[in-house]
């Protein structure tokens, strides 16, 4: 047995017809959008012209991931994300960097697309850079986060509720 680190949702690539990207993005885990990034530029260097993101069946991860692929493609100062708390503070997040993706995009989605998937899908909609095809998403539009107990047990907490950039809500509805 060789001793590594494990990827535990890897992203699948390939190039389709037409020169057509694919990249299957099955959950949001660690490090998921810098393996997106790489993948992504393997595709490109084999001609790809455009590029199918297929997030069915992903039941969302870490938030993070799926804002820092959102900024590839969404050009800087744009919203992302809208978050508020229970006091009601809303929070903007915005893309930080140029995009690197540039060419035409549909994103994927199904009633299994759910969380952080959602947050990926509302910010590539609203911000016009991807067309949406599938069913209805899931619907969960809430950011949860997991405390340790002293023994050793944990409790997971919704902390936050989260909207598209245009402030739709997502929690209990989904994306069409």
């Amino acid at each position: 047995i060789t001793r590594e680190k494990v990827v535990m949702n890897p992203i699948t690539a390939e190039v389709i017809e037409n020169n057509i990207g694919y990249l299957q993005v099955m959950s949001f885990d660690e490090d998921c959008s810098v393996e997106f990034k790489q993948k992504y530029y393997e595709l490109k260097n084999k001609g790809i012209s455009s590029l199918i993101i297929d997030l069915r069946n992903n039941g969302g991860g870490l938030v993070q991931e799926a804002l820092s692929i959102a900024d590839y493609i969404i050009p800087k100062g744009k919203k992302l994300m809208i978050t508020v708390n229970k006091k009601e503070s809303e929070i903007t997040t915005v893309a930080e960097e140029e995009p690197t993706i540039d060419i035409p995009i549909i994103v994927l989605v199904n009633e299994n697309s759910a969380s952080a998937s959602e947050i990926l899908v509302g910010a590539l909609r609203e911000n016009n850079c991807a067309k949406i095809v599938g069913t209805k998403t899931y619907g969960k539009g809430v950011i949860q986060e997991i405390l340790k107990l002293t023994d050793g047990s944990a409790l997971k907490l919704t902390t936050e509720e989260y909207f598209t950039p245009n402030k739709n809500k997502i929690n209990r509805i989904g994306i069409e």
